[in-house]
């Protein structure tokens, strides 16, 4: 669902986003649009789901039999490790997490990622939770080397993981 909503936020997919391009509309309206934003929230995390847990599935057919994978299991970042090298939307992305716990930050970066695009996606993991971190509708995503010069800068140790292994 984060990364969803990180996502979605990230390419103005959102009406109800950007507060103030509502101001100016009924309520009953500014309930519909809201509506549909859960809506293409939920399906975009749904679609996200399946590609993840597909890759993951293809690399460990018997987790699906163990129950590690499925409609009522949460999927897990250590997922996005199977989908970094695949040919699907995620491969284009950096997703990064910050670990509210240990302090540390997991960065998974697709093999297709491109820096220019600035396909960055940020995550805040709390225990048993993920919140996604967005930027406001008039910003624009940091760039993973951006994100990478200010955890360097502020001495914050993180991994990459990456999908340019063949």
């Amino acid at each position: 669902m984060s990364l969803a909503v990180s996502y979605l936020c990230g390419i103005n997919a959102l009406a109800v986003w950007d507060a103030k391009s509502l101001t100016d509309i009924e309520e009953d309206d500014r309930l519909l649009l809201e509506a549909a934003d859960k809506t293409l929230i939920h399906q975009t995390a749904l679609q996200l789901k399946r590609v993840i847990e597909a890759a993951v599935l293809a690399n460990h057919p018997e987790w699906a039999a163990g129950g590690m994978v499925g409609e009522s299991v949460q999927a897990f970042s250590d997922f996005l490790v199977y989908i970094l090298e695949s040919g699907s939307l995620v491969a284009d992305w950096a997703v990064v997490i910050f670990d509210s716990v240990s302090g540390f930050v997991d960065v998974y970066k697709g093999q297709h990622y491109n820096e220019e695009a600035s396909n960055t996606l940020t995550l805040r993991y709390i225990p048993g939770h993920y919140q996604p971190l967005v930027v406001t509708p008039d910003s624009t995503r940091p760039t993973l080397s951006q994100i990478i010069q200010v955890l360097d800068e502020s001495s914050v140790v993180y991994v990459i993981t990456d999908g340019t292994s063949v």
